[in-house]
């Protein structure tokens, strides 16, 4: 189902884009207690120090004296690549994980995002894909709580798109939404 040259990374990241929780599979073998599945919360990530450092790498970013009007234009880009960073930088924290988890402490971090097809698999082939990325990391008892975990943690996130679905539909009719499509406007006086 997934096949790939590269190794599964040692601590993958379950992301659910409605939830306010995630969970971690920590399968590094050297591990003390051996591999595990923790769950996470948001809250615990996205506290004061999130912010203070996302608000200091930003300033950073759009404090530049030698910054023109082309590099003004990436800076989406930048920011986005700030929110990553400084989320991974917590969440490694949150894990007590050794900083930064690279260089001379080997390790990878994956991410898997629980959306779309993803979301589209029914509990067997869910759990099929599972067995295929951990079964090898993980034991027969720690698998089976990941399992059941992510199979409700899918379903909850199934729920929220279809809650959330016709209300941002709505919003985008109204107007109410903070976001918006344009389709075709006419400026005739």
């Amino acid at each position: 189902m997934f096949e790939s040259d590269q190794p599964t990374a040692e601590i993958m990241l379950c992301m659910f884009p409605h939830l306010k929780e995630f969970v971690v599979v920590d399968a590094r073998p050297d591990r003390p207690g051996g591999p595990t599945v923790l769950n996470l919360s948001l809250s615990n990530v996205l506290g004061d120090k999130f912010f203070a450092d996302l608000e200091s790498d930003f300033s950073k970013i759009i404090r530049r004296h030698d910054i023109g009007f082309l590099e003004l234009m990436a800076i989406p880009q930048q920011v986005e690549a700030v929110i990553r960073s400084v989320s991974l930088r917590r969440i490694v924290e949150e894990l007590g994980l050794p900083e930064p988890f690279s260089g001379d402490q080997p390790g990878s971090i994956g991410v898997l995002f629980f959306a779309g097809s993803l979301l589209g698999f029914d509990s067997e082939q869910l759990r099929g894909a599972l067995r295929e990325m951990f079964s090898s990391k993980l034991g027969p008892i720690v698998f089976d709580k990941l399992c059941e975990q992510l199979l409700a943690m899918a379903d909850q996130e199934r729920q929220s798109v279809s809650d959330n679905t016709p209300k941002h539909l709505a919003g985008l009719i109204t107007g109410e939404s903070a976001q918006y499509v344009t389709l075709w406007e006419s400026r005739q006086n």
